[in-house]
């Protein structure tokens, strides 16, 4: 799942009457002032069938009002709510419903308050005529230019197709569309038109997507159509018949525009809308093992150019841009019952085991939660905002009915009970935010419900090859629960037998791990790479090997509690062992510890208690991408075994020589506790030197160079931050000591041209960069800064504050004897480059056959003369001339005297000095 999305258990918003009619009918409530935008506010009209209607306040969970309808009366679509705002003490609230009894009709509930004082309540029913088709939409329509003053009209739409249009305050019917307006535009002779969709939006809205580009159908308004002037609304419609050439099915998109006021009051009221546009959409029958499907259900973006349709368990995500719709991915959902838009990269869908937030353009699960049993047969109570909440009861999938963005929540109807389900969106790392949607997101986050289908007949030439063979992570094993398969490996965990632990992933990381061969991965020739192995595994193995969990104080810490070591080391070898990998691996226990993420040098700690002959270290630091931080932790370590800090009592030190005078009087005047004293101190002393002239003394000094060598590659704030943050002063000096000592090691401090006489083994020096060794100085200077040397915070390795100036001096005269010796090392480096130069040249002026006879025969030349004694630097190689040439048409000719002379003096420089031979 995206770490950066997460559902917070669903809470009951209200209990509402039970209705064993039909289900509830939920609709938005709209505010704003005449003339201005509507806005969605955070309440909710719900309709319920046989009593009336109800508004709530979803921030607050309260009820607001409502309003009764007789007996016996069903909702046929649902309401519509505004509240607006006429002046700074009067407000007023429209609310519109259509009811079927007896009678289709609209009924209006107006509410007037001003100030403090009762609202005053009146209600305008008006019935339908014309066709007798009931009300699927019922929505107002802006309210522009001189007309801003009046209330907005109401446009509903019938089953039917008929569109009516009525004034909002005293219902009365302005204009009426027939049925067959829809119809006309399509090329096919249609009948029995059903609408199962229709939205409300203006021409400026579909301009920036449905209508992007499309200037022809622009063209139908008189003027040009801008945000805030002449910007008309228009009806999109979905509708579902039938096509009597075909003699089947066909669902189409219907965009189209009211009937221009100044027609409106001509010839009655009967006046047809105008098509802009019409487009085919898909449909997607049940399979055969299921009878009934229920009501497909839909959702659109106008800006976006973006349409849903759940139908058949099947959501298909449509692109409005072009001319015709186009699938930009379909999903399978079972058992979904609803689904709602979140974001352009994110819905929300409810089934009755799990509500989930997916990304439908990379078909992956962002976030999901599940609905265990006990929350559903039971009403659990919860605390949230000082307001007791309960645990819906969710037997059937839950409806989602509408979104708000500022309060993170989205609404749903279960059973009576109006829920909502929290989510947070978390923000990225740093002071910018990084858009979500992102494919980043979706990695590791595909649905397990989605089945790839792969061909059943193999080609002749070999096996199908498929991208999951190639890529690692979680890409296979899709058929076998994972439960099922991780049975053993959780068997051998409580056991603690790592023998078998091995044996049962050995297939999984393909290594042969039941036998006892061999502890190191690398002797074993594998079929498939480290990179190739399921994350899933690897993750899987290092959930097992390590825990985060409170020591005896009560911090929390990184140990290892399992350890297969064949395994382990095979972990540590291909680079799976990382901070972000055991991360990941523990996510559950991190989050529920509240402890954030995992601090730097937790891993490092938790394999040197592990092996104290630091081998393991070593496979760490050289084959796993660790930070400064964690290096720094590492190099700590390896110092301190390796006796390379001396942190005692600065202020108490040794005494190391022997008195040669009056005997100094012994502690408690007991001679044989000072013997015994001693002798404990020689054989700590002696123990000491063992282990670090033992067998692990050559793994350490490697581990502590490959550290140093990974912490240069480390950015230079990173290290000094990391410097300041993990070492002491002190072991800051430590530091800077060693790197001293690998800077005269490496021959770096000796004059250049100095002829010394060293043994063999002190010729051969250590491979140690200079460029590493004077970066991690720097890094080492600037984490004391020079104010940890004035203030005699860094004291040095003996304690004592006034040999800073004097190991300031050492260090200068050293870095300078460096540079010398690179001064020296750059200057003869010019000369021999002159001479290896001339020797290039003089080569490459040569033909191939001079050069193989010369490369055969062995040159002596007479060391007499002068000038042959000096060394070629400066010169120039005299171009060798052909003895042949290209003459006319191609013949090969030999060049004469005089055309070489001729060639020769073209070859001399304005301001040269020939020497000639005779």
């Amino acid at each position: 799942m995206s770490s950066r999305i997460s559902l917070q258990q669903p809470y009951v918003v209200a209990t509402l009457p039970r209705s064993k009619q039909a289900p509830y009918v939920v609709g938005e409530v709209f505010g704003g002032s005449p003339g201005s935008k509507k806005r969605k506010r955070s309440e909710l009209a719900v309709g319920i069938h046989g009593e009336g209607v109800n508004l709530y306040d979803v921030s607050s969970s309260k009820l607001l009002t409502s309003y009764a309808l007789p007996p016996g009366t069903t909702f046929s679509c649902p309401p519509y709510s505004s509240r607006s705002k006429t002046t700074k003490t009067k407000t007023e609230r429209r609310t519109y419903v259509s009811t079927s009894g007896s009678e289709d009709q609209i009924t209006l509930f107006h509410d007037i308050t001003e100030g403090t004082s009762t609202s005053q309540s009146t209600t305008v029913t008006h019935k339908l005529s014309q066709s007798k088709a009931p009300v699927v939409h019922l929505g107002a329509l802006a309210s522009s230019g001189l007309d801003a003053i009046k209330k907005s009209d109401i446009l509903i739409v019938k089953k039917d197709g008929e569109i009516q249009c009525l004034d909002g305050e005293s219902l009365q019917l302005l204009w009426s569309s027939p049925a067959t307006a829809l119809g006309r535009a399509s090329s096919m002779a249609m009948s029995n038109i059903e609408v199962e969709y229709a939205h409300i939006t203006n021409a400026y809205s579909a301009g920036q997507g449905i209508l992007k580009g499309r200037q022809d159908v622009f063209a139908f308004f008189p003027q040009e159509v801008t945000e805030d002037g002449f910007n008309p609304d228009i009806i999109i419609v979905i509708t579902k018949s039938n096509v009597q050439e075909a003699e089947e099915s066909v669902r189409t998109l219907h965009i189209v525009a009211l009937p221009r006021k100044s027609t409106t009051y001509l010839n009655g009221t009967t006046h047809s809308v105008e098509s802009l546009l019409d487009a085919p959409l898909p449909i997607h029958k049940a399979p055969k093992k299921k009878v009934t499907v229920g009501k497909a259900s839909f959702g659109i973006n106008v800006s976006a150019g973006i349409l849903q349709i759940l139908e058949a368990e099947v959501l298909t995500t449509l692109d409005l841009h072009d001319t015709f719709p186009k699938i930009q991915s379909e999903i399978n959902t079972p058992g979904t019952g609803s689904f709602l838009r979140l974001s352009s990269t994110s819905i929300i869908m409810s089934t009755q085991q799990a509500i989930s937030i997916l990304n439908p353009k990379y078909e992956s699960v962002l976030a999901s939660i599940k609905l265990d049993d006990e929350t559903n047969k039971e009403s659990l109570k919860r605390k949230r905002d000082s307001d007791d909440k309960q645990r819906p009861r969710l037997d059937i999938p839950a409806q989602f009915i509408s979104y708000y963005p500022k309060l993170g929540t989205a609404l749903a109807i279960s059973d009576n009970e109006l829920v909502a389900v929290q989510v947070d969106f978390q923000p990225g790392q740093g002071s910018k935010s990084r858009a979500f949607g992102l494919l980043i997101d979706s990695l590791g986050c595909s649905d397990p419900q989605v089945v790839r289908s792969k061909p059943g007949k193999e080609p002749s030439h070999g096996k199908w090859l498929f991208v999951d063979h190639y890529l690692p992570g979680s890409m296979g094993m899709k058929e076998d629960a994972w439960v099922n398969v991780t049975r053993e490996p959780e068997r051998c965990v409580k056991s603690g037998d790592t023998a078998a632990f091995e044996k049962a992933l050995g297939s999984k990381f393909d290594q042969d791990w039941s036998t006892e061969t061999s502890e190191n991965p690398a002797d074993k020739i594998a079929k498939i790479e480290p990179s190739e192995v399921d994350r899933r595994w690897i993750l899987y193995a290092l959930s097992k090997i390590f825990s985060w969990s409170q020591n005896l104080e009560g911090i929390y810490e990184l140990s290892i509690v399992f350890y297969p070591p064949r395994l382990f080391r095979w972990l540590l070898q291909t680079g799976n062992m990382t901070i972000l990998n055991i991360e990941s691996a523990l996510r559950q226990e991190i989050r529920s510890s509240l402890s954030g993420p995992i601090p730097a040098g937790q891993l490092v700690n938790a394999i040197v208690k592990l092996d104290r002959e630091m081998e393991l270290l070593l496979h760490l630091v050289s084959s796993n991408l660790l930070g400064a931080a964690e290096l720094l932790h590492a190099i700590r370590n390896l110092m301190e075994t390796m006796d390379l800090f001396e942190l005692g009592d600065s202020s108490s030190p040794k005494q190391a020589l022997l008195t040669n005078g009056e005997d100094t009087p012994l502690e408690n005047d007991n001679a044989e506790e000072e013997v015994q004293r001693l002798e404990a101190e020689a054989e700590d002393d002696l123990q000491l030197a063992e282990f670090q002239l033992g067998e692990g003394s050559g793994v350490r000094g490697e581990a502590l160079n490959v550290a140093l060598s990974k912490l240069y590659t480390c950015p230079d704030n990173n290290i000094t931050d990391a410097l300041q943050t993990t070492f002491t002063s002190q072991e800051t000096v430590s530091l800077i000591y060693i790197l001293r000592v690998e800077l005269a090691k490496g021959g770096w401090t000796g004059r250049y041209l100095d002829i010394l006489e060293l043994d063999d083994d002190e010729v051969e020096a250590p491979d140690n960069s200079i460029i590493l060794i004077s970066s991690l100085l720097n890094n080492c200077i600037d984490a004391l800064a020079a104010g940890g040397w004035l203030t005699g915070n860094a004291r040095l390795i003996n304690g004592d504050q006034s040999e800073s100036e004097a190991f300031i001096g050492t260090l200068k005269m050293e870095v300078s004897a460096a540079l010398e010796g690179i001064e020296t090392a750059v200057y003869l480096k010019g000369l021999t480059s002159e001479m290896v130069r001339y020797g290039d040249s003089v080569l490459k002026t040569l033909g191939n056959e001079d050069t193989g006879r010369m490369a055969k025969s062995i040159l002596t030349l007479p060391s007499g003369e002068k000038d042959l004694s000096i060394l070629p630097i400066g010169l120039k190689a005299e171009k060798q001339i052909s003895r042949l040439r290209v003459g006319a048409g191609g013949e090969i000719q030999k060049r004469s005297k005089r055309d070489i002379g001729r060639l020769l003096s073209r070859q001399v420089g304005k301001y040269t000095r020939e020497r000639i031979v005779l």
